[in-house]
């Protein structure tokens, strides 16, 4: 048991696996008027910087927005952020932008990143019959620091074995004299503004392809979880005891993704269930799948490159300035006066 201990402790020295979304929230110098939350496909596609410029009435006013989404996360990890993060803040969002997918709520999901969620969470999911090993990992973690090192060992792991790779390659060129022209990157990312990180597009044509066989794949075996719906369902609730308003957007997808994917009926199910959802929980369901209006606009099948992220971004502003809900609960935050302190 000793040796044990003694050689988990190693794992004390791979990165923090702490969400992303809660290091940045913990950073914040002045409360946010609009909290993005939501996996990768926001991540890239919505700008807080143009969502804010296309609500603000004017330069005497800024709408403060951030990107909190974290790639390849799913429900359960927005209501947790959401519950435990923004809404126990002392100044919670006045709204919060949830975008969200049916694979966030797939119950087939082979990753659901346990790390990022918390002893906290272990209520909830209890309550509405969360899986024992789920409940078991995250209790786990939360006294025995090394288990919660898991996802960031794995990392290191693949970028030693990466390396490793590289090994024949300098074989090949050094020894043998043969030449080695490496893959391409098929896109680049940009760390910009506020959580903000788009992609422009390098090589098209393989990334999308690859991405059509992955969604493909995921969507022959996705079931709707009901676990991720009530997890959702408690998020809803508890922003409207904080007053905060919930505004749920599906995002753009290729017409690819529209044709072959969105009149599944495992999407369509999804699409029901959270507008539902949102009626009952006083919550607003925006759908704008079919909005994509080109292939060449999208990495792949879900995610949006730089320029239409923007044109989106301003687009979703525009459309969110038009909910009453959005407004008021806008200007009781302070929208619309002027604020020296605000740059």
């Amino acid at each position: 048991s000793l040796l044990f201990w003694a050689l988990a402790q190693v794992l004390l020295l791979f990165d923090e696996p702490l969400s992303p979304a809660w290091n940045a929230l913990g950073k914040m110098q002045e409360p946010v008027h609009i909290a993005i939350v939501g996996d990768s496909r926001p991540h890239v596609g919505i700008s807080p910087e143009k969502l804010s410029t296309s609500i603000e009435p004017s330069a005497g006013s800024r709408v403060r927005v951030y990107n909190f989404s974290v790639d390849g996360t799913d429900a359960l990890h927005h209501a947790s952020f959401g519950i435990h993060g923004l809404l126990q803040e002392r100044v919670p969002p006045a709204v919060i932008l949830w975008a969200t997918n049916p694979l966030g709520f797939n119950e087939e999901r082979s990753s659901n990143r346990l790390e990022q969620l918390r002893l906290g969470d272990v209520p909830l999911l209890w309550k509405h019959k969360a899986p024992l090993e789920m409940l078991l990992d995250i209790t786990t973690a939360e006294f025995f620091p090394p288990y919660h090192q898991r996802a960031a060992f794995k990392r290191a792991l693949a970028c030693i074995t990466d390396m490793a790779a590289w090994l024949p390659v300098h074989v090949q060129t050094r020894l043998l004299k043969l030449e080695y022209r490496p893959l391409l990157q098929s896109r680049e990312t940009l760390h910009l503004e506020s959580g903000y990180q788009p992609f422009e597009i390098i090589r098209w044509h393989d990334a999308f392809e690859r991405g059509t066989a992955e969604y493909a794949q995921k969507y022959r075996t996705a079931r709707l979880s009901e676990l991720h719906l009530n997890a959702a369902r408690e998020l809803l609730r508890a922003a409207k005891r904080s007053g905060t308003c919930v505004v749920i957007v599906e995002m753009p997808v290729a017409p690819w993704f529209v044709e072959n994917l969105a009149c599944s009926e495992f999407h369509q199910e999804w699409r029901k269930s959270v507008e539902t959802l949102a009626e009952e929980e006083g919550a607003f369901f925006l759908q704008h799948a079919e909005k994509g209006p080109s292939e060449g606009d999208f990495g792949d099948p879900g995610h949006m490159n730089h320029p239409s992220s923007v044109v989106y971004s301003e687009w979703l502003g525009s459309q969110m300035r038009k909910l009453p809900a959005v407004v008021e609960a806008l200007k009781k935050a302070g929208w619309g006066q002027a604020d020296p302190v605000m740059e």
